[in-house]
């Protein structure tokens, strides 16, 4: 199985059968209040199937109007219960608690806490079992999340913006104390806010040296846009 950020939080998870793809969004730019300060990987150009594109939420830097209109008849979509956005696009409801069988994949449907209808995934496929934690807070949840599953890899949204949109350093460190996956990959790395003093950057010396003072075993992989991360079925 193999992980790609193609940027943010757009993740290209490829089995030996099956692909899927969550959160695209592949504009340069940002919006108005929110900047890139990385440019996508451009190989999102080159996708021309996908089993499924799964949304964490609704807001701009996770949905991409062009891309999935091109992909709307092509594979299922699906968005939380509640988001409307996605309909445009044929999307699918879902909600905390569902399963689904995507080719190789077996994807639960979990909670995730922020400003508008949000999940997360849990994923299994080929021996391994990955957390996609969409935008969301620190939670009790996420204790709940570890007495279900075993995380092999946990892919989390960590910023430091001056109004929290995500989880902070803190809240990532709890929730690793929580889940203690084998890998951390950090996502949400390339979009900051325009207008901000505060500096938004998350540090990748910063973050190990805070999961080593957790005495925590986890391993950080840090991904720039484009790259791939090879999982290999991890035994315990």
């Amino acid at each position: 199985m193999k992980i790609q950020l193609l940027g943010n939080c757009t993740i290209l998870l490829s089995s030996k059968n099956s692909q899927i793809l969550f959160d695209p969004y592949f504009n340069n730019f940002g919006n108005l209040f929110y900047k890139r300060t990385a440019s996508v990987s451009t190989y999102y150009k080159s996708i021309d199937h996908l089993d499924a594109i799964l949304l964490s939420h609704e807001h701009f830097d996770h949905m991409d109007i062009m891309f999935l209109n091109k992909f709307k008849n092509k594979c299922p979509i699906y968005s939380p219960k509640g988001s409307l956005k996605p309909l445009i696009f044929k999307s699918k409801w879902i909600r905390k608690g569902d399963e689904l069988n995507i080719g190789d994949f077996s994807i639960t449907v979990v909670q995730a806490n922020h400003l508008c209808p949000t999940v997360g995934y849990i994923v299994r496929a080929e021996g391994s079992t990955i957390y996609f934690s969409g935008d969301t807070y620190y939670g009790k949840f996420m204790k709940s999340i570890s007495e279900k599953f075993t995380i092999d890899i946990a892919m989390l949204t960590v910023t430091r913006y001056l109004l929290p949109m995500t989880m902070g350093e803190k809240g990532m460190l709890k929730c690793l104390n929580d889940l203690k996956p084998k890998y951390f990959i950090p996502i949400h790395q390339d979009i900051a806010q325009r207008f901000s003093l505060n500096n938004s950057k998350i540090s990748f010396s910063r973050l190990n040296d805070k999961i080593m003072e957790e005495n925590l075993s986890t391993k950080t992989v840090w991904l720039n846009n484009g790259d791939e991360f090879k999982v290999t079925p991890i035994k315990n």
